[in-house]
């Protein structure tokens, strides 16, 4: 019995760089973060946004505001002689009514007028620093910065440019200010650290830059060679669906606690359907465009903001752990 079409396929094989700005209507005014949870800006909107700060010293969370840290990050990259640029960068809302991912405030909307950029705090960015140093005509090389309620994330990597998709196919390519889970990563162990901490590891990654492309773009190469049978996808889709549920039951018999899954369950259905149409237009599904179907999810409006790291590299972790490649 064909299910699909899997059961068809064959079984074969500078000066920093001036980022594409997004396209702002009214660079005073945000859209209604109500309406529209994700939001592309500008670093210069960011700066501009209302700055918070909390306890009794009055200090930025997480020691750094997110401009700043993207800033830092940029400055970095320039003194190593890299050419860094702010290739995408987003705010969006939840639903945590204490700290909100977006709050406006009618006493700033006043003086500033009506959903003015300056009247917003945003506590959950999302940004992409591109370095253009080792691109080819397919991949570019990412830094990831997530700033959310929870703390900072950063991750390092290829990306495929025409969809902006990050890759986390390195070791070491992760590093955070807060627990992400117990999960332990093959692909490179969650590094929990402080904030001095994240800048020394990004300082590592911009100076080692160019061997941790190599060794990326050589998995990435194995990846594009593993072609993967119709009865390997139906197991992995599967497996995928088993490891979700045995982190979400409420059965402690069979509970798998910690480890972050690499995809939700409406995630796994749109994962699917997105596998069936890339076999139907290449008659094939290698280890890489398994990968890029999920990491197609893995951004800012399709996952939260605090899990597009953690599980794009459970995602990988799962692949090698199941050796498909």
């Amino acid at each position: 019995m064909t299910i699909g079409n899997f059961g068809e396929m064959p079984m074969t094989e500078q000066s920093v760089a001036t980022a594409a700005q997004p396209q702002v209507i009214n660079p005073n005014q945000f859209f209604n973060f109500e309406e529209q949870k994700c939001q592309e800006l500008t670093l210069e909107q960011l700066m501009r946004t209302n700055k918070e700060n909390r306890g009794d010293d009055r200090s930025c969370p997480h020691g750094i505001y997110h401009f700043m840290l993207i800033q830092q990050i940029l400055d970095m990259a320039a003194e190593r002689g890299l050419h860094a640029e702010v290739y995408d960068l987003f705010a969006t809302n939840n639903r945590d009514k204490q700290t909100p991912g977006v709050s406006l405030y009618p006493e700033l909307e006043a003086q500033y007028g009506e959903r003015a950029v300056e009247a917003h705090t945003l506590r959950r960015v999302y940004a992409n620093i591109r370095l253009s140093d080792f691109d080819n005509d397919e991949l570019t090389t990412n830094l990831a910065v997530s700033y959310t309620q929870k703390g900072i994330q950063v991750g390092f990597g290829r990306m495929v440019k025409i969809c902006h998709n990050q890759n986390m196919t390195g070791k070491g390519c992760f590093v955070s200010d807060h627990s992400t889970g117990n999960f332990r990563y093959t692909s490179g162990d969650a590094y929990r650290t402080d904030l001095q901490g994240i800048l020394r590891q990004v300082g590592s990654w911009l100076t080692n830059a160019e061997h941790m492309v190599i060794a990326d773009d050589a998995t990435i190469e194995k990846m594009k060679k593993s072609v993967l049978t119709p009865e390997q996808l139906y197991t992995i889709i599967g497996l995928l669906v088993t490891t979700r549920v045995a982190h979400d039951t409420t059965h402690k018999c069979i509970r798998n606690n910690g480890n972050i899954y690499p995809l939700n369950q409406a995630q796994i259905s749109t994962f699917t359907e997105s596998l069936l149409l890339k076999q139907h237009e290449d008659r094939q599904i290698t280890a890489w465009s398994f990968y890029n179907c999920a990491t197609e999810l893995y951004k800012p409006g399709k996952t939260e903001a605090n899990l597009i790291l953690p599980m794009n590299m459970a995602m990988m972790d799962f692949m090698r752990n199941y050796e498909l490649f």
